[in-house]
């Protein structure tokens, strides 16, 4: 069963492989413009995170319903279906509407009217109008971006992995053709800077959103609900739900804090960031594909009462993530000089970049294991807890740890701060896994000693 099931992931395994490879694709070629345009695509960076977030967050509820309609009542699946699609763009565009009318303010909060008027020349004027284009391009097509994320989670809890790998596969590649089309200088459609990334993105969003209704359509019978349906849904409490769209929100935030705090250092740093939050989730990629697999099978031993296995999973996943963690660290640090003049030619950049490549890894298996434990408390319905481990990693943790080493004054003091973070989230981690596991044992005990009584 584990065997088969880890089968039918290797498509979405790669679609995640292939989604982070074509965030790095994106901001390395944007590093060959210029470093103004890497801090404008740096402080645009936490909004379209969220963007991101708040579309795989909706995906995770639609994915949900349709696992549990068709374990329960098979009759009422195409319409829960359309009900939670319906329901789930409502949602992305009333938010939608939010960043149209507040996204100049959040850019505000970010510190960006101080980089937007410092040495304002020609070159930073034509950028900052491509940054306005690009965001109004990624706010409308928010809702195309969402259906693709929920539609795909639909596929996967009908069965239909590989399709859903193979479509987001798709969708990548396309962006990936699109990218080096638009941002490649010799290329006949060449669009300077931040306005390729926002052809690319327009023109893959919608193909891909039609693409992906299409498929859907051919797949199961498409059923509209009525009115009443959608507003009995919507007066049901959600407090999971929005416990974990608020999980998928967290990071994000704490990247626009990040931000905030690297424009008050030196804006260099934020050009820098437009490259190391999309380097991250490469470096994190063991953690980001156990949680596509390892959930399922915590969540199915932890339901079916085998508590020794699901402990015995997570010391081996634990185990593993911090020897793989620590090998990636190794190798980092000893090529950071290669790496960081590979990835990036403007200069400061290139140094934060090798600066980040030196320290922040080795605080790397904190952040991997709590990455993990995360989706699997959610897979066991401790959302609550899963909660508090994200609110502890990237808002309690890193974030005064990074301030305090921006505030050191040197030029690694902000990275040392990144690492202490991610470092401290891993203790943190164990020291709840240990609770957690001994309020379950005791649990199991009081459980054993009534069975015992009543016999």
């Amino acid at each position: 069963m584990l065997l088969l099931y880890g089968v039918c992931t290797y498509p979405i395994i790669g679609a995640v492989l292939a989604l982070f490879a074509y965030d790095l694709l994106e901001s390395s070629l944007l590093a060959l413009s210029s470093t103004d345009t890497l801090a404008a695509l740096g402080f645009t960076l936490p909004i379209t995170t969220a963007m991101t977030a708040l579309a795989v967050g909706t995906s995770i509820s639609c994915n949900n319903k349709a696992v549990k309609t068709a374990c329960l009542d098979k009759n009422k699946l195409n319409r829960t279906i359309t009900t939670s699609l319906i329901i789930s763009s409502i949602v992305i565009l009333f938010f939608t509407l939010l960043a149209l009318a507040f996204g100049q303010n959040i850019l505000e909060l970010l510190g960006y009217n101080n980089w937007q008027s410092t040495g304002l020349s020609d070159h930073k004027r034509i950028v900052i109008e491509q940054q306005s284009t690009y965001l109004t391009v990624r706010y409308l097509g928010w809702f195309f971006l969402a259906l693709i994320w929920q539609i795909n989670a639909v596929f996967r809890a009908l069965g239909f992995i590989r399709l859903a790998g193979i479509l987001m596969l798709s969708w990548l590649a396309v962006k990936s053709v699109l990218i080096i089309i638009f941002l490649t200088p010799e290329s006949f459609f060449y669009q300077e800077g931040l306005l390729g990334v926002a052809f690319t993105h327009g023109i893959s969003d919608v193909l891909f959103a039609f693409v992906s209704i299409y498929m859907l359509k051919r797949k199961i019978d498409i059923q509209f609900p009525s009115l009443f349906d959608i507003t009995t849904v919507f007066a049901k409490p959600k407090l999971d739900v929005c416990l974990v769209v608020f999980q998928q929100l967290i990071t994000p935030l704490s990247m626009a804090v990040l931000t905030a705090i690297a424009a008050s250092i030196d804006y260099s740093y934020v050009a820098a960031f437009a490259l190391l939050f999309r380097m991250e989730a490469i470096f994190l990629i063991l953690p980001m594909v156990l949680t596509t697999s390892m959930p399922a099978i915590i969540g199915t031993n932890y339901w079916s009462g085998h508590y020794e296995r699901v402990n015995k999973a997570y010391y081996f996943i634990f185990s593993t993530i911090i020897i793989t963690q620590f090998i990636i660290a190794i190798i980092l640090f000893y090529f950071s000089d290669f790496l960081s003049a590979l990835v990036c030619p403007q200069g400061a950049v290139a140094d934060h970049i090798k600066n980040y490549l030196n320290w922040v890894p080795f605080g790397y298996f904190g952040a991997g294991c709590a990455i993990v434990y995360q989706s699997c408390l959610n897979a066991k319905g401790k959302v609550a807890n899963a909660t508090v481990v994200a609110v502890m990693h990237r808002i309690v943790l890193l974030l005064p740890l990074s301030f305090w080493g921006g505030v050191m004054e040197n030029e690694v003091g902000f990275f040392q701060g990144l690492m202490l973070g991610h470092f401290g989230a891993g203790l943190y981690l164990f020291y709840l896994f240990k609770k957690i596991n001994s309020k379950s044992a005791k649990s199991a005990k009081s459980e054993q000693r009534n069975d015992f009584s009543e016999a």
